[in-house]
């Protein structure tokens, strides 16, 4: 009797019953030679590649796609929809070591594939190489019905031959000689654009540069930001432990909790909707933390959304927080999160932060949470690898200066500026200090108080400097940057 290989998602169990003696008369249930049982593609394929189409067609982010094409598919099974969440950000973090791997076995470059064509094989090529216990002729044949799914049938032949040769070997292509060429072959090992190895080789050195990389293909943990003017970190691990779900304490932020792997999405867990806590990576709290607003200071966050650092100032002791994002609908999700958080000292405007404020007012702390090139978030947006180029790096840098030197005229005299970026690029980091501090010579970089966050943060996540800096490689968090910048005191005329 033939078996049917049965993995998740990929094939219906075979219903037919085994020949044996207590089956009489035995039933031949055999497929006849040269049969081929019709496929169907399993709906996490088929969920991951539209999404993967969206993400490389229309620009779209990975993570709102895929979870807009979770919501739409309805009903889906928890296996079906992790498949699918797998196979996505799978793909997109390993797209330029599978184009590789596809160019070994096709006479066609990539670029010149129909985007379905693309889309279908990329995915197929990613459990071919990194899910070796699916069975290879099963990820074949999902790949070349999803060629079909996806209306490109016409390539389905040559769809079926460049994954039956790879499926052969289930091997990338070879690499180039470390010796010979350090920063292709690390480039090429771990799925980078060679122009970001090279950058961070330079800032970083290389062996720190080689292990971003590596930290960059791992998959970010889940974690959450406990609203600590409701409860406590400990009473809010006593009520996810109600709810099986196993959390563990964040070792640099206070206000941190790490979900265990599995857990179900932050904003579905009951908690969220009583305002216990904020989803929020553990380094973009440290941010806050860093910046120790007085108790009872006037705070500015000048581009605030999604409003997880807005609230977690007004939680840390801030008397108001004035929220300035440039879309009004971002300003009323910041708005509609404080008020989830029950905080009462949050206030969302919609502006530039480029221009003056209306009325020109000035504040004890601003902090300035930049648009960058997020570099240090590839594990959660894989996708921007992708999309990122040298110039976006030299164009956000000369944003960052303008930002920096409208907001820094809204700093009262003493005042602190906080410049920070979710970014690991230098000319975005510490060049851009160096260039702001060089033309604003009232400022000056101090570092944080004592005790801003857990010991272990003052030793993992400073530089020398004492600008934060925290390395996916060391702390396990997404990678950011941030300085403080005192103001001097007016001068007396």
């Amino acid at each position: 009797m033939l078996e049917v290989p049965h993995t998740a998602g990929l094939y219906p169990p075979f219903a037919g019953r085994r020949n044996s003696r207590r089956h009489a008369p035995a039933v031949d249930r055999r497929w006849p030679e040269g049969y081929k049982p019709p496929v169907t593609v399993s709906p996490a394929r088929r969920i991951a590649a539209e999404v993967l189409l969206r993400v490389e067609q229309g620009g779209a982010f990975a993570n709102l796609a895929l979870d807009g094409a979770l919501r739409a598919a309805g009903a889906l099974e928890p296996r079906e929809a992790a498949l699918a969440t797998e196979l996505t950000y799978g793909t997109l973090r390993w797209q330029l070591q599978l184009d590789r791997a596809i160019a070994v076995h096709s006479e066609r470059p990539s670029e010149e594939l129909d985007a379905n064509v693309r889309a279908a094989l990329r995915l197929s090529a990613f459990e071919l190489l990194h899910h070796p216990r699916v069975p290879a002729r099963a990820v074949v044949d999902q790949g070349v019905e999803l060629v079909r799914a996806l209306g490109a049938a016409r390539a389905s032949g040559y769809a079926n031959a460049v994954l039956r040769r790879l499926s052969q070997t289930r091997a990338p292509a070879p690499l180039p000689s470390r010796e010979v060429d350090p920063a292709g072959h690390v480039a090429a090992a771990y799925a980078h654009p060679r122009w970001m190895v090279e950058r961070w080789a330079k800032w970083l050195g290389f062996e720190e540069a080689e292990k971003l990389c590596a930290a960059n293909q791992q998959q970010a943990p889940a974690t959450v930001r406990v609203a600590r003017r409701k409860t406590t970190r400990d009473e809010v691990r006593r009520a996810l432990r109600e709810e099986r779900i196993v959390s563990t304490p964040g070792e640099y932020s206070p206000d941190a909790l790490v979900l265990a792997p599995g857990a179900p999405p932050a904003l579905d867990i009951e908690g969220h909707e009583q305002g216990l806590f904020q989803s929020q990576d553990e380094a973009a709290q440290l941010v806050s933390l860093y910046a120790a607003p007085p108790r009872g200071a006037s705070v500015l966050d000048a581009c605030a959304a999604p409003g997880g650092k807005a609230c977690h100032l007004a939680e840390l002791g801030a008397a108001e927080v004035l929220a300035v994002d440039l879309h009004a609908r971002k300003a009323k999700q910041i708005e509609e999160a404080a008020h989830r958080l029950g905080l009462d000292n949050v206030r969302a405007l919609a502006a530039d932060a480029a221009l003056p404020l209306p009325g020109d007012p000035s504040f004890d702390l601003v902090l300035l949470d930049a648009p960058c090139s997020g570099l240090g978030t590839l594990r959660r947006h894989p996708e921007a690898k992708l999309r990122r180029t040298p110039e976006d790096v030299d164009r956000l840098s000369q944003l960052q200066a303008r930002l920096l030197a409208s907001v820094s005229r809204a700093v009262k005299p003493g005042g602190l500026l906080v410049y920070a970026v979710c970014t690991l690029t230098p000319e975005e980091c510490d060049e851009q200090v160096a260039r702001f501090l060089a033309a604003h010579a009232e400022f000056q970089p101090e570092p944080p108080p004592a005790g801003w966050a857990t010991p272990r943060a003052a030793v993992d996540c400073l530089d020398a400097q004492d600008h934060l800096l925290t390395l996916p490689q060391r702390t396990g968090t997404d990678g950011f940057f941030a300085v403080r910048l005192r103001k001097g005191p007016e001068e007396r005329r």
